[in-house]
């Protein structure tokens, strides 16, 4: 399933991340007990306690089948090194249900191709969890492999329901993200509700399924609660990208839009931001989701202005204000174990995830992929670092999140507030994913 690539990512902005990344030679780095460090803080509540009873379970051999280098990467690193942390800390706590976990992490070079033979080296070395990357294009090849082989495909952070709609890869697929549900329709009624944005121009990129949906979901909530487009575009956010043309046309209905929404993802995303400032278009801009934030951002478009997004936390690498203390504990911890603080919202969600994966194995008392699922869906909403969360065994992604607002001005961002939609948009009736909220 080969996608379109996306825009290289700027040498740059993939040179801060990787710095931090576990190895700079080879594809594979391994962790244990032995191994690991615990990092400076801890931000989860308390450790689940080993037992002799737990000692029955066998132990974690946590396979992450996700990118160190490739496009996807600005969106694996940190949040595959959050996780890692978490194993880390809940190791050095006396492990989980009474045993060391190992992980191993194999750059996929964010190839498709790859990813699947990786997957299958994975299941061949005895892998009971998979880790996958944070996008459902580049986390399906994986996904698919440990459906087959009954084991739980853990997403760093994908958004787009086919990974969690217990249908199109299966119930093995888990995300700690809420969904693209969930944030377009958050985003929409941000605009509507409390910006008091009544007509939006969407410049819809079609290249991932992440940002199709999104889009759709803010338009179908949009409509819903009486907004009004004044006009849609649409552009492929790969290597080919001219932004020209869609400015063009844009320059006209941008007067009588009060927002134009960009669901898109970097860096295609900062450059159709770039190119739309250039062209004297002062309208507020929204991302509808999380993707396009952080110093991804901020470092393409130092001065960027009159820009909003929906990330998972406000950051203070770059966002001051967020009202949860843990986010800079843990952003403290991130930083003592890796030599630089985490500069994108994503990994608070797999920090959670791995934080939940101890639970659901404690609660389990078992290793074997079933259980560890059925478990995920039976923990009681419990707040590892941003707020309560549950998994719904309708779709397996996360509810109750407390979604953030982050304005961007004069290149600075700072948090506006926490958001739970207050409904979902309908755009695909009997979807579990709509309502499992």
């Amino acid at each position: 399933m080969k996608k379109s690539a996306l825009i290289g990512v700027a040498a740059t902005a993939a040179a801060t991340l990787l710095l931090a990344a576990c190895s700079s030679s080879g594809t594979t780095t391994e962790s244990s007990a032995a191994a690991s460090a615990a990092p400076a803080a801890s931000v989860a509540p308390a450790e689940p306690a080993a037992s002799a009873a737990a000692a029955s379970c066998e132990p974690l051999n946590i396979h992450l089948v996700v990118a160190k280098t490739g496009i996807i990467s600005p969106f694996d690193v940190e949040p595959a090194q959050a996780f890692e942390m978490a194993i880390d800390e809940m190791n050095a706590a006396g492990g989980i249900c009474g045993q060391q976990a190992t992980y191993t992490w194999t750059d996929t070079k964010s190839d498709p191709a790859l990813t699947t033979q990786i997957a299958e080296e994975a299941v061949a070395a005895g892998a009971n969890i998979i880790v996958t990357t944070c996008d459902f294009d580049f986390a399906a090849p994986a996904a698919t492999v440990a459906q087959a082989n009954n084991i739980p495909a853990l997403s760093l952070c994908l958004g787009d329901r086919k990974g969690t709609d217990l249908v199109t890869i299966g119930p093995m697929s888990l995300s700690p993200s809420p969904g693209n549900a969930f944030k377009g329709s958050a985003a929409a009624e941000f605009a509507y509700n409390t910006k008091g944005w009544k007509t939006a121009y969407v410049l819809q990129d079609d290249l991932l399924e992440y940002t199709k949906s999104l889009g759709a979901y803010f338009k179908g909530r949009f409509a819903e609660l009486g907004g009004t487009l004044v006009g849609e575009d649409v552009f492929t956010g790969n290597e080919q990208l001219d932004p020209s043309v869609n400015v063009t046309r844009l320059r006209d209905a941008a007067a009588n839009a009060d927002v134009i929404i960009i669901p898109s993802v970097v860096p295609a995303a900062t450059t159709m931001i770039k190119a739309i400032r250039d062209a004297g278009i002062d309208t507020p801009i929204m991302m509808p989701g999380a993707a396009v934030d952080g110093t991804l951002v901020t470092g393409s478009i130092p001065d960027i202005s009159d820009f909003y997004s929906l990330p998972f936390a406000c950051m203070p690498a770059y966002c001051e204000g967020d009202p949860n203390p843990n986010v800079k504990v843990f952003s403290d911890a991130f930083t003592a174990k890796w030599g630089a603080p985490p500069t994108l919202a994503y990994p608070v969600l797999s920090y959670e995830l791995a934080k939940a994966l101890g639970a659901a194995v404690e609660q389990a008392q078992a290793t074997d992929g079933p259980a560890i699922i059925n478990a995920f869906e039976t923990l009681p909403a419990t707040d590892y670092l941003t707020g309560p969360i549950k998994w719904s065994p309708f779709c397996h992604h996360t509810t109750g999140r407390l979604q953030r607002v982050v304005e961007y001005q004069n290149g600075k961002a700072k948090f506006v507030m926490l958001i739970t939609p207050e409904k979902i948009a309908t755009i695909d009736p009997g979807n579990p994913c709509e309502t499992a909220q």
